[in-house]
């Protein structure tokens, strides 16, 4: 991804800034006077399942509003990774899930949109859900039921087409995923 050129909090120009004598992916906003680096995102996402369905959201924002996903957003400060995805879970679906509950699932690299992606999983007893206020809408659908042609980001499909695959195994492994441009490898990592 290209380095950035406009403060992502306020707006305003970013001008490089020298960091131990390297300026690759350091920025400066003079208006906000804080660095601005051009790192990758966190994303958590949960994928929560109800026998064979999982829960997905429809985005009440942009990008991709009106589009089908699933529960996930990003990692906020002093958050562990369990605590973003379970508050994202709460904002977006109602559904109070404590970190604790949420188990490793996915972890991977999105390179080209600059993010590392970590995914979580659970069950609940039964599929209610109210969406919030991110959300226009939150369901659980069977692989079949899915609106595959509405979902937001079909980038990251093999990704949950493998959790439709796990559920009706009913066996869970944890997965690293690579995605480029070009290249989408999902592999496991350990065996349950």
């Amino acid at each position: 991804m290209p380095d950035p050129v406009f403060c992502f909090e306020c707006g305003g120009p970013l001008l490089r800034h020298r960091v131990g004598g390297d300026t690759r992916k350091h920025r400066f906003c003079p208006r906000c006077a804080a660095p601005r680096h051009a790192f990758p995102m966190i994303v958590v996402t949960s994928f929560i399942a109800h026998g064979r369905r999982l829960l997905w959201v429809q985005r009440g924002l942009q990008p991709q509003r009106g589009k089908w996903a699933i529960p996930g957003g990003f990692l906020e400060n002093g958050e562990t990774l369990a605590e973003g995805a379970a508050r994202e879970l709460r904002e977006e679906t109602g559904i109070v899930l404590p970190p604790a509950r949420l188990q490793l699932y996915m972890a991977g690299t999105i390179t080209f949109i600059n993010q590392v992606y970590m995914g979580f999983r659970a069950t609940v007893a039964d599929m209610s859900c109210d969406p919030g206020v991110e959300s226009m809408d939150c369901r659980f659908f069977t692989r079949e039921e899915c609106p595959w042609d509405e979902v937001a980001y079909p980038q990251v499909n093999d990704s949950i087409l493998q959790a439709y695959d796990d559920l009706d195994s009913g066996r869970f492994d944890v997965w690293h995923a690579e995605m480029t441009e070009d290249r989408y490898d999902l592999r496991p990592v350990s065996r349950t």
